[in-house]
């Protein structure tokens, strides 16, 4: 029995680290304007782009070539909902890197993308 506590500790343990391990690798920009999406009938596609320009979708690793074939596959399996892919692209990041996603977002028939960030406080300076 101590076992099998013992395992289900390890196992909870591993699933919230690396659930949380995508989203500290991205540093988001602060923007006045960002807003939080909220339609829950839009299927969302997250795609996290690190400051050395490297694509991550659920914590692994894309090359520009893997990413736009699973953009057309996610298309193909949800014809019949609406799509949209988030940017999240680190502050260090090169903007080159976030218009390749764009132009293969549109590519697989994709047109609604938006780019994430952090709502900058209303008594912030800068």
């Amino acid at each position: 029995m101590i076992d099998m506590a013992f395992l289900l500790i390890t196992f909870f343990i591993m699933s919230i680290r690396f659930g949380q391990e995508g989203d500290e690798k991205v540093k988001l920009p602060d923007a006045d304007q960002a807003k939080e999406i909220t339609d829950e009938r839009v299927q969302l596609i997250t795609v996290n782009v690190t400051g050395d320009g490297t694509y991550v979708i659920g914590g692994t690793k894309q090359t520009s070539g893997e990413l736009l074939t699973y953009f057309k596959a996610r298309k193909d399996e949800g014809e019949n909902r609406k799509m949209e892919i988030v940017i999240r692209g680190d502050r260090k990041s090169e903007f080159n890197a976030i218009q390749k996603i764009m132009r293969m977002s549109a590519e697989a028939g994709i047109p609604d993308v938006s780019l994430a960030a952090l709502q900058r406080a209303s008594e912030d300076p800068e």
